[in-house]
C-alpha cells in the first residue's frame, strides 16, 4: 500500500510460445509487496490449429474438459502422490471466465540462480523415477489423461510429428536453403522416419507408468529458499507412457535454449537414467530394468524431437548471426538424435 493506504499493483505480460494449445494468456501481476502468476487456459476449440490435426486427436482434444487439464493437476494435489523435494505451485484461486476459459492464480515461485549441475540433474531424475511410480499406484492424475498403454505417445507422434514436422523436413526442397544446404542429414531423418512405426510399438510393449508429460527444467522450478528441492508447474496432458519418457524432456530442455551442449547432454544420459531407476527401486519397482527406462528416454528424445528440433519456421528470417549459431546448434542436435535412434534400433 502507499501511504494513503491504497493498494498498488501491477501487471506485466509474460511471452510464452505461440503454439502452446491451452495457453491464452500469461502475466505477472504485482500486488503491494507480493508477486503473483496469472495464467489464462482457453479450450482447445479456440486453438487456430486444431482442425489440422488428424481426426482421432482432435476428437480427444474436444471431448469433456480437456483443456483444464493443468488446472485440474493443481486443485486435486495429485492425491498427494508427489515425493518428498517436489512440490506444486501454491493455487491461490482458479476462476471459471465462461465456458472457454479459466484463470489461475498461481505462487510466483522465487528460483535460484545457481546452475543445473549434474547433481541437480540427477536428483530431478531421481524424483521423477518416484514421482512416476506414486502417480501410477494412486492413479493419481486427472480422470483426462489417457490410461491406454503406448497410445498417447502414438497420438502425440501422429497429431504434431508427423502432421506439423515431417512434411517440410522430408522435402528435398528445404535442405537446399542455404542454412541447410550443407547438411547429410535429410536422408538420414527420412530413413529414421520410415522406422516410426517400430518405436511406437516398442515403446508400448515396455513398461509404462503415469508422468508430468513436460518435465524439462525450465517446468521444474528450484526455489532460492529450497534449492535442493522443485516446484512443477505446466503439467502436459499424458497419462501411461514407457518409464523414462519424462527424462527426454529434462536432457532436452536446456538443449534447446542452448544452454546445454551436445557433448554435456550425452554425458548426463547415462546419470538420469541410473538416477531415475534409482527413484524407481526406491518406490518398489524394482521389475523395470535399466534397459526398459533406456528404450523410455532414448524413444522420448527420438520421436518427441529427433523431427522437431529444427527452426524450419525461422528459414525465411534473414540469415543474422543469430539463425545461423540457432540452426548450427539443432543441427548437431539433431545429429546426435538421429545417431540416438539407429543405436535403438540397432538393440
Amino acid at each position: 500500500m502507499n501511504a494513503d493506504g491504497e493498494t498498488q499493483w501491477a501487471i506485466e505480460p509474460v511471452q510464452y510460445a505461440a503454439n502452446s494449445p491451452t495457453t491464452a494468456a500469461l502475466y505477472r501481476v504485482q500486488v503491494n509487496d507480493k508477486s503473483l502468476f496469472v495464467k489464462v487456459l482457453r479450450s482447445y476449440r479456440l486453438w487456430p490449429a486444431l482442425e489440422q490435426l488428424p481426426g482421432e486427436f482432435r476428437t480427444m482434444a474436444l471431448a469433456g474438459d480437456l483443456w483444464r487439464y493443468e488446472a485440474d493437476v493443481y486443485l486435486n494435489g495429485l492425491a498427494d502422490s508427489l515425493p518428498t523435494g517436489m512440490r506444486l505451485p501454491t493455487v491461490h484461486s482458479v476462476n471459471l471466465l465462461d465456458d472457454d476459459h479459466l484463470v489461475m492464480v498461481l505462487e510466483d515461485v522465487r528460483t535460484t540462480d545457481s546452475p543445473w549441475t549434474p547433481e541437480r540433474y540427477g536428483r530431478a531424475a531421481e524424483l521423477l523415477g518416484r514421482l512416476n511410480v506414486r502417480l501410477t499406484r494412486n492413479d493419481a492424475l486427472p480422470s483426462a489423461a489417457d490410461r491406454s498403454p503406448g497410445r498417447i505417445t502414438r497420438l502425440m507422434v501422429n497429431g504434431f510429428v508427423e502432421q506439423f514436422a515431417l512434411p517440410p523436413l522430408l522435402d528435398p526442397a528445404t535442405w537446399q536453403h542455404p542454412l541447410l544446404a550443407g547438411s547429410d542429414l535429410h536422408g538420414d531423418l527420412m530413413e529414421l522416419a520410415a522406422h516410426i512405426p517400430q518405436l511406437l510399438h516398442d515403446l508400448a510393449q515396455r513398461p509404462q507408468l503415469m508422468s508430468h508429460g513436460d518435465a524439462c527444467p525450465q517446468n521444474l522450478l528450484v526455489p532460492a529458499d529450497a534449492p535442493d528441492t522443485f516446484v512443477g508447474i505446466d503439467w502436459s496432458m499424458t497419462g501411461l507412457v514407457a518409464a523414462g519418457d519424462d527424462l527426454g524432456q529434462l536432457l532436452i530442455g536446456r538443449a534447446h535454449s542452448g544452454e546445454l551442449s551436445v557433448a554435456e547432454l550425452a554425458d548426463l544420459h547415462e546419470l538420469v537414467i541410473t538416477r531415475y531407476h534409482d527413484g524407481l527401486v526406491a518406490e518398489g519397482r524394482d521389475n523395470i530394468s535399466l534397459d526398459d527406462v533406456r528404450a523410455g528416454v532414448d524413444g522420448a528424445l527420438i520421436l518427441r524431437n529427433a523431427f522437431m528440433s529444427l527452426p524450419l519456421d525461422r528459414l525465411h528470417e534473414p540469415a543474422t548471426d543469430e539463425l545461423k549459431q540457432l540452426m548450427n546448434r539443432r543441427l548437431e542436435l539433431t545429429r546426435y538424435l538421429v545417431e540416438l535412434g539407429a543405436v535403438s534400433l540397432s538393440r
